[in-house]
C-alpha cells in the first residue's frame, strides 16, 4: 500500500497532516480516502514523563466504494498518544475510536496498540507494533495483529517508510493475511518555509 504523507507543523505543538493511500486488492488499484488530521501535543516528553498527544482525523471519501477502495462515507478518527524515550529505544502506546459515517452494524471501531521504535543509526529506525482492533461488522471477529519495518530519512525533512504486518490469530481470523505499507512522509513547517523564501 504505497502512501504519500504530507505534514505541516503549526507550531512546536500542533501539525495538519494530509494523508492518500494507493491501494491495490481484490484485483482493483487506485487512490484510497484522502485522510487530514491535526495532532496537539498536551504534554511534551521530558526526563521523567512520556510526552502525551491527541489528534483528531476527517477521512473523506474520495476513493472508490463501489471498487472496494474507499468507504463512501466521512469517518472520524480520535485519537490519544503517549511517547517515552530512553536512549535508542522508543515505547509508543496509542489509544483510540473511529466514529463510523456509514455504519455496518456499529457505529464505533475501538483501537488499541503499543509501538517500539529502534534507532539503529542517525537516520534510520527499525519499527514494530502490536494493536488491537474491534469489527466494524458484527458478529465478525476483532483484530489482533503484528507489523514490523524500518524508516529512513533519504532527505532532509523527507523520511521512507515500509512495513509489513498479518494477523496473530490462529487461521489470520480478523485479518489481514498480509498487509505491506510501503511510504514517503514529508514534514515542513512554517519556520523552514519561510527560510526557503
Amino acid at each position: 500500500m504505497p502512501t504519500l504523507e504530507l505534514n505541516y507543523g503549526l507550531t512546536d505543538r500542533q501539525e495538519i497532516t494530509l494523508e492518500i493511500p494507493y491501494l491495490s486488492q481484490q484485483g482493483e488499484h487506485g487512490f484510497g480516502d484522502l485522510a487530514i488530521e491535526t495532532k496537539y501535543m498536551f504534554l511534551k516528553e521530558t526526563k521523567t514523563l512520556p510526552g502525551i498527544a491527541g489528534s483528531l482525523e476527517l477521512k473523506l471519501p474520495t476513493g472508490s466504494a463501489a471498487r472496494g477502495l474507499g468507504s463512501g462515507a466521512v469517518d472520524y478518527e480520535f485519537l490519544l498518544r503517549a511517547q517515552k524515550t530512553w536512549g535508542w529505544f522508543t515505547a509508543i502506546g496509542n489509544v483510540g475510536c473511529t466514529i463510523l459515517g456509514k455504519p455496518e452494524g456499529r457505529n464505533a471501531v475501538w483501537f488499541a496498540s503499543f509501538a517500539q521504535e529502534y534507532k539503529v543509526s542517525d537516520k534510520t529506525k527499525l519499527l514494530s507494533e502490536i494493536y488491537l482492533e474491534t469489527a466494524d461488522e458484527q458478529c465478525q471477529p476483532n483484530r489482533c495483529a503484528a507489523n514490523v519495518g524500518f524508516e529512513t530519512e533519504i532527505a532532509h525533512n523527507l523520511t521512507f517508510l515500509a512495513a509489513a504486518g498479518r494477523s496473530l490469530r490462529e487461521g489470520a481470523r480478523g485479518g489481514p493475511d498480509l498487509r505491506v505499507y510501503v511510504g514517503l512522509h514529508w514534514t515542513f513547517d512554517a519556520r523552514w518555509k519561510r527560510a526557503a523564501k
